[in-house]
């Protein structure tokens, strides 16, 4: 820890983080769940709690443990970035370990270091590419994580320095793909789902998959009875016009998979209103949204076109 303040790095390592440092364990006990050491373990510390920190530093040097009290010393939180700099100070913070471990012209000390400059320097181009794919920074944090554990495993199993597989931290060829537009990744489920209950739990703010409920704006489908308000105290409205079934999300698709991630892309009204997704095809919006709710027939055939392009993907097509 007084190295890395010295350094100026807001990292605060877990209990169980230093216990691994200490005893050497940098592998992953499974392949497709990081343990040990790995970058979704380094965030930046953004709102110290002391009494949680002194809690477990009372945990670790007591000289009686509950069981109970050594599984939560042994388990680590496994952090997803929600921004570009989020990714980038996730990346120094492990690099700032395993430079005091291995020293600052290690091979993974400078492999780290390439990639903080990469995305610091791309940083608009990670967000882009992160706005239309919500698992894209989880992607680059396992290929990260993935080339060091190759490298370290090799390290570890090869007495000769001229056998360890040095190529496998050489990733500018993956670095490319993601200026390309064709960086493609497989994340393990564990990630996956974490990054997904996310995703569905900011769906829940508008009611589930978007089917909408009997009754209009007018009645919200209450038969008289008071409107629901939110947590602004904005009334709830349901869209109840059945013109366009094929706008609401259909059985087995979620709005966050197929939708929401192409709202930047949603065609505006010919008087430049912007549509709202949400109330066409989730169904379901409020009184306090100032975004258009009536399209007219060419704006629908608009929104048609965008629809279908969501659902089948490919080319973005002239709106």
């Amino acid at each position: 820890m007084h190295q890395l303040n010295t350094e100026r790095i807001a990292f605060i390592p877990s209990f169980s983080f230093a216990n691994n440092l200490w005893n050497c364990e940098f592998f992953w006990l499974l392949p497709d769940s990081p343990s040990g050491i790995s970058i979704f373990f380094c965030p930046e510390t953004k709102t110290a709690n002391a009494s949680d920190i002194e809690k477990e530093r009372a945990l670790a040097l007591a000289d009686k443990v509950n069981v109970s009290d050594i599984e939560k010393l042994a388990k680590q939180k496994l952090y997803l970035p929600n921004s570009i700099m989020d990714l980038v100070w996730m990346t120094q913070n492990l690099h700032a370990v395993l430079k005091l471990c291995f020293g600052p012209s290690s091979h993974s000390a400078v492999y780290l270091k390439k990639w903080a400059d990469h995305m610091y320097g791309n940083r608009i181009m990670y967000s882009t590419l992160h706005t239309a794919d919500p698992f894209f920074f989880a992607k680059v944090l396992y290929a990260i994580d993935h080339a060091l554990q190759s490298h370290w495993r090799s390290c570890s199993s090869n007495e000769d320095r001229l056998s360890v597989n040095d190529r496998v931290l050489f990733m500018d060829e993956v670095q490319e793909t993601i200026l390309n537009f064709s960086f493609a990744r497989n994340i393990p489920k564990s990630i996956r789902d974490k990054i997904q209950a996310y995703l569905d739990n900011k769906d829940k703010e508008f009611g589930k998959n978007g089917d909408g409920k009997p009754g209009g704006a007018q009645n919200n489908g209450n038969n008289g009875k008071k409107k629901p308000r939110n947590k602004d105290n904005t009334e709830i409205v349901h869209n109840s016009e059945k013109s366009h079934p094929n706008w609401r999300v259909k059985e087995g698709e979620t709005f966050s998979k197929i939708f929401y991630h192409r709202q930047k892309d949603c065609p505006k009204t010919a008087d430049g209103k912007t549509i709202c997704m949400k109330f066409l095809i989730r169904g379901m919006c409020d009184t306090a949204c100032t975004r258009a709710h009536t399209l007219s027939a060419a704006d629908s055939k608009k929104f048609d076109n965008f629809v279908e392009w969501c659902r089948s993907g490919g080319q973005k097509p002239d709106f």
